[in-house]
């Protein structure tokens, strides 16, 4: 593996793109915010994190130049996300909702505990959103690689190996945002290719539109989330979740030109603002990635965060409508894994510079390079 790395950033290069303008001023954001943090030491880790992310951002830009370095980037990008799901099966702190599967993860070895942040082992519901950059762009191109019979390459071995190892541990990590998130993107990405499936998305949304007007976002909350208490990670439930929220628009309104420092949330959430929680309890984060981000580096990193949302989905919506072959597949499965995770980061969240956060960059790399690709070969074609 490091020898592939190694070549990976040798041969990469630094190109514009449109996310530069975010980007930057998330960086000019970082040495703002740890001058506002209650303590630099607690959140330097996470500042360090956001610039490793970003440097896996431009160093997968930069390397991508044609096809066949997009596949090689998209080869070790599904390593990356193997790897996560493997980790995952041997050092998650399992939650026990389903009976069933619950009886299959209790017969799971746990061999990775101890690590910072992670002493009793991963959270699942992390897990999950992590997972969620993967599995839908497996599956895009699982489905492009059957139709076409293309499993005897090595881009159809890989896939074939990586998709069945993190689509199980998702199953397993028994996260209701990590499922509705991966049922959302799915549905989406079968809308993109097929009108039936794009008529039957649009009665269940009115469906679920119309039950959220009907019962309010309290009980389909309670209903998604669940009303009683964690028996091992606490009170992750909808009231819980709404309590946090109210915390996270407190600390931005409070904190709006600097917000409170990276991470500093979990720790100055408690002593500020009325939570009611037993003070020995972590509460992590905002449980929303968009009230995280104004939190970690107030209402300009919220603006530029959003922003990188924005532009990423402008650039997927661009390259579905202008490709075709795998491309194709590869712009609706990037879209589904973007999808995915916007719907599970509603209400969860992997922080900026959390410890994962570079794969959530790696993709993003993957989204520009592929549009760069693409403008290649419609440049091409116009010759």
């Amino acid at each position: 593996m490091k020898p592939v790395i190694d070549a990976f950033t040798r041969r990469a290069r630094v190109v514009r793109t449109p996310l530069d303008w975010p980007i930057g001023l998330l960086m000019l954001m970082i040495p703002v915010s740890l001058w506002a943090s209650f303590d630099v030491r607690f959140s330097l880790p996470k500042a360090i994190g956001l610039f490793l992310g970003v440097a896996v951002f431009y160093v997968t830009v930069g390397y991508v130049r044609d096809t066949k370095r997009l596949i090689q980037a998209l080869l070790l990008y599904f390593s990356v996300g193997t790897g996560v799901a493997v980790l995952g099966l041997v050092g998650t702190k399992w939650l026990y909702k389903n009976p069933l599967l619950s009886q299959i993860v209790r017969q799971l070895p746990q061999l990775i505990r101890g690590l910072p942040g992670a002493a009793e082992g991963f959270h699942p519901n992390e897990v999950a959103g992590v997972l969620l950059w993967f599995v839908p762009t497996q599956i895009a191109l699982l489905g492009w690689l059957y139709r076409h019979r293309r499993f005897k390459t090595w881009a159809g071995i890989a896939c074939g190996f990586s998709t069945p190892v993190t689509i199980s541990t998702l199953i397993l990590t028994q996260s209701r945002g990590g499922w509705l998130g991966l049922g959302v993107g799915l549905a989406l990405m079968g809308a993109w290719v097929d009108r039936r499936v794009r008529i039957g998305v649009v009665l269940l949304f009115v469906a679920a539109l119309a039950t959220i007007v009907l019962r309010g976002p309290t009980w389909v909350g309670t209903v998604l989330f669940g009303e009683t208490t964690s028996e091992v990670f606490g009170t992750l439930n909808w009231a819980f979740r709404v309590k946090v929220w109210r915390a996270a628009l407190w600390g931005i309104s409070d904190f709006p030109y600097t917000g409170m420092g990276l991470g500093s949330f979990r720790r100055v959430a408690p002593i500020l603002y009325p939570l009611c929680i037993p003070p020995s309890y972590d509460i992590a984060h905002a449980h929303n990635a968009f009230l995280q981000a104004g939190l970690d580096f107030g209402v300009p990193g919220l603006v530029a965060y959003t922003s990188i949302w924005l532009l990423a989905a402008w650039l997927i919506t661009s390259s579905m409508r202008h490709t075709k072959g795998w491309l194709r597949a590869l712009a609706i499965g990037l879209g589904g894994s973007l999808a995915s995770y916007f719907v599970y980061s509603l209400t969860d969240t992997v922080a900026l510079g959390a410890k994962p956060t570079p794969a959530w960059w790696m993709m993003l790399g993957l989204i520009v390079s592929m549009v760069r690709v693409v403008d290649g070969y419609l440049e091409e074609e116009s010759q």
